[in-house]
């Protein structure tokens, strides 16, 4: 399934909020990622951030790669990527990827902000691990490819991969094992409001 074929599915919802500062949130993957789309639009809102987000249902699961995002076959996908200067792109991985001990990984071509996102996440939540450097994370969640949305801005872009236990939002949230985590996912989302506070000045 292509990526204009998903987005015309009738079960699939994109959300799209256009606000004044120049870094915007992206989650393409939200509801086949539980908690992605969510966590994206709870720190756009906390920032009074611009936001795209594509949610399908549970049932649906389709994972479209992100480099097959075609904004020329995503309208609401191309006035996100020309109204921003910068993009936050949320995606998650599945706990069965041992090998990445539930680190948080930050990629994307923009390697300045990447180092910038790193140091922050690693300094508000010191119990995760915070990978950026290229060579330790996985190929295919890197976020290097020139095509994949999050370097099409004209300042580029970071793109974190979650494990589940900072996602733990929206529906997640309410459930009873999920308690733990609800803080780590609510410092996760106040850590990247307030970068965008701090790039805009």
């Amino acid at each position: 399934m292509a990526f204009a074929q998903l987005l015309a599915h009738p079960d699939v919802v994109q959300e799209l909020t256009l606000r004044a500062p120049s870094v915007g949130f992206l989650a393409l993957h939200g509801g086949l990622e539980p908690g992605t789309g969510e966590l994206a639009r709870a720190a756009a809102d906390r920032a009074r951030a611009s936001c795209y987000t594509v949610h399908q249902p549970p049932e649906l699961h389709h994972h479209v790669p992100s480099v097959s995002a075609d904004p020329a076959a995503a309208p609401r996908l191309a006035a996100f990527l020309e109204h921003v200067h910068v993009v936050v792109s949320v995606h998650g991985y599945w706990s069965r990827r041992e090998e990445l001990g539930h680190a948080i990984l930050v990629g994307g071509g923009r390697r300045d902000l990447v180092t910038l996102v790193a140091d922050r996440l690693r300094s508000v939540l010191p119990d995760v691990g915070v990978r950026d450097d290229p060579e330790t994370i996985p190929p295919d969640l890197r976020g290097l490819d020139p095509r994949n949305p999050v370097n099409l801005a004209g300042g580029g872009g970071v793109q974190l991969e979650l494990p589940p236990q900072v996602r733990v939002i929206g529906r997640l949230a309410d459930r009873p094992a999920a308690a733990p985590y609800r803080a780590r996912t609510l410092t996760l989302v106040e850590a990247l409001a307030d970068l965008v506070y701090e790039l805009e000045r």
